[in-house]
């Protein structure tokens, strides 16, 4: 019914396994431009439900038919991965530097054109995102920070600010010695737990054909080259002390042949090796990486499971090891010896620069924010018990492919803003719809590797660099999602440097700052976006099923830290939320119906960037600033928990 469309045809294409869109075919009327995407979903929204909005349009001179005038779906052309709608008109690269960014953003992003011109934010980055696209220029000998990242924001102006040459103070050689605590590490310190060696991140991968003695040279080089997986740890009458050993471990990789396993029992062996696993890191001794390749048979393939203590890697170390181990693996099977990227700053010049800065004026500037009166944080109970891990349990939710793209592009670009903002906006608005409060309390977790140093590069560094620190968000009474974006990105934007100082100030300040903020509130809702994931990992395979054992990455003894825990990402081209809490506390449809109201509130956002919610919210009053005080995706979600 679109004025300028004469005929289409809509298939349900499977491309990628596991990958079903609804693919609409369109032809215009003559001597017309074809309408945008946006146009086209907010015209369907009209009439069809969200499910029945294709999530892709292709446009043709004519649609094919067959001999007998029907039309032709088998010669329909698979759709690829086009440059969304933006306002701005595409402009193809021009330099060298233009054209390696523009190779690099449609690897990282998906999009197989991108203009100099184009939008950063706007075609689905975000900060971690970011971290990424440093890396992979600077093989090309590309140098970008991430604050020139979030001033420029598009390829031009990149291109035209970006150092060319490989200015990378970091040492190269192996690191050894004392490294002080971390913010973070004493956060985890802090914590009563009944195994400290117990407390990881896992993964596991879908492999075939990986040669056991070729992967155990790649691990080597992993754990030789990133420092990180040779810390050890040790306590005594002063607390913990940290160091980095010399001795590089050999033995991380156990190799299991249940190719004789008949399939019935393949599960429960696969959980019982995992459990073993993850149990077996050491703090004081070593290793911090412990790998079990798991040989299914030629029907089943290979699983290959990698746990990591906690304290040695963070959602983007992941990212780095995983590709490194594909870079290492495929040299090392080609005889070759790796050639992977120069160090970045090594974590224990971090460590040591975090706890010079807890002692500056730059950092006690920001105390005043921090120190500012908060909500009290708490959420209501259902029933009144232990928040024990032993009653764990989680609830979780999806948008679909199309609702996706449309959050990860389309809100960014139409409210100028960015997926953060997006999500703690939906956040903030179903925990007002439960407990009636228009203040809010929450616990947000950053990736850390902010921009503190002119000399400091992290884009390759892997540690535990996670900040965690508590955000007061307010919200105009009975006001809608789509006019509160604004003021919520407002309020965000008050934290001081992304929010990595208020667990400098808390953890390494003067004892006159840290006794103030540890009698503050704390949240019990805890939030953490852990950005977008590929499927697929070049060199060695691609991520397991979510629903395949992995065993418990943390000892299943002890208290949870959070009420609820909150945790959104997207993984492929589905965006998920997924809520952890304890069932002694918490009824599951209690949960359910926080969870859906995040879902319901992103779709209104969704809906608001089609059309006409834009003008609602341009028209609404803000929240004056004076007055701010500041499964299936479950598997992948536990994978990247703080």
């Amino acid at each position: 019914t679109h004025p300028h469309i004469t005929t289409n045809t809509i298939t349900l294409r499977e491309d990628t396994p596991g990958d079903k869109r609804l693919t609409a075919y369109i032809v215009t009327t003559p001597h017309t431009t074809p309408p945008p995407t946006r146009e086209l979903r907010a015209h369907l929204r009209q009439t069809l439900p969200d499910h029945m909005v294709p999530a892709t349009f292709v446009t043709l001179d004519e649609l094919p038919l067959t001999p007998n005038g029907k039309i032709d779906t088998k010669a329909l052309p698979a759709p690829g991965h086009d440059r969304p709608d933006l306002d701005t008109t595409y402009t193809a690269p021009r330099t060298d530097t233009e054209r390696t960014l523009a190779a690099v953003w449609s690897d990282i992003l998906g999009i197989e054109t991108i203009g100099v011109h184009d939008n950063f934010f706007e075609l689905g980055g975000d900060s971690i995102i970011s971290i990424q696209m440093i890396a992979r220029a600077k093989k090309f000998g590309v140098h970008l920070t991430p604050r020139m990242i979030f001033k420029y924001q598009t390829i031009a102006e990149i291109a035209a600010n970006a150092g060319t040459s490989a200015r990378i103070d970091a040492e190269q050689g192996r690191v050894v010695g004392e490294v002080v605590l971390t913010p973070i590490q004493h956060w985890f310190f802090e914590k009563d737990l009944p195994r400290y060696d117990h407390f990881n991140q896992a993964e596991l991968l879908a492999t075939d054909g990986l040669d056991p003695d070729v992967l155990r040279l790649a691990l080597t080089d992993l754990v030789e080259h990133h420092d990180a997986l040779r810390l050890r740890y040790e306590r005594g009458d002063e607390g913990w002390r940290q160091y980095l050993d010399d001795i590089v471990d050999t033995g991380i990789l156990d190799v299991h042949d249940l190719s004789a396993v008949p399939d019935h029992s393949v599960r429960p062996v696969s959980l019982g090796i995992a459990e073993e696993t993850q149990r077996a890191l050491d703090l004081a001794k070593g290793p911090l990486i412990r790998c079990a390749l798991l040989e299914l048979g030629p029907a089943r393939g290979q699983r290959l499971l990698m746990a990591v203590h906690h304290l040695a890697v963070d959602g983007v170390s992941w990212r780095i090891l995983l590709e490194d181990l594909g870079t290492c693996y495929e040299r090392r099977a080609a005889g070759q010896t790796p050639r992977l990227p120069a160090k970045t700053t090594s974590f224990r010049a971090w460590a040591q620069r975090l706890e010079k800065f807890a002692a500056s004026d730059e950092a006690r500037a920001e105390f005043a924010y921090w120190a500012e009166p908060k909500p009290a944080g708490r959420v209501p109970r259902d029933r009144s018990g232990r928040n024990e891990l032993g009653t764990a349990s989680s609830v979780h939710a999806t948008l679909s492919p199309e609702e996706t793209r449309a959050l990860l592009r389309d809100v960014p670009r139409v409210f100028s803003t960015q997926i953060n903002d997006a999500l703690l906006t939906a956040l903030a608005h179903a925990l007002r719809d439960w407990t009636g409060d228009d203040d809010t309390l929450i616990g947000l977790e950053g990736h850390g590797r902010e921009d503190l140093f002119d000399d400091v590069d992290l884009s390759r560094t892997v540690g535990w660099f996670t900040s965690v620190f508590p955000v007061a968000l307010r919200l105009a009474p009975g006001s809608a999602p789509v006019t509160s974006l604004d003021a919520v990105k407002e309020q965000l934007a008050r934290i001081p440097r992304k929010g990595v100082g208020y667990g400098i100030l808390r953890h390494l300040g003067a004892p006159d700052m840290t006794s103030v903020l540890r009698q503050q509130p704390t949240p019990e809702v805890n939030f953490n976006y852990l950005g977008q994931f590929s499927r697929d990992l070049p060199g060695i395979g691609r991520y397991a099923d979510p629903s395949e054992p992995k065993g418990h990455s943390v000892s299943p003894d002890g208290m949870r830290w959070n009420v609820l825990d909150v945790t959104a990402a997207v993984e492929g081209d589905t965006f998920g939320v997924y809520i952890g809490y304890s069932e002694a506390l918490h009824d599951r449809r209690t949960v359910e119906r926080l969870t859906d109201g995040i879902i319901r509130n992103l779709r209104d956002l969704i809906v608001g960037s089609a059309g006409g919610a834009v003008d609602a919210r341009r028209a609404a009053p803000g929240v004056p600033l004076t007055d701010v005080g500041e499964s299936d995706m479950a598997a992948i979600l536990k994978r990247f928990s703080i």
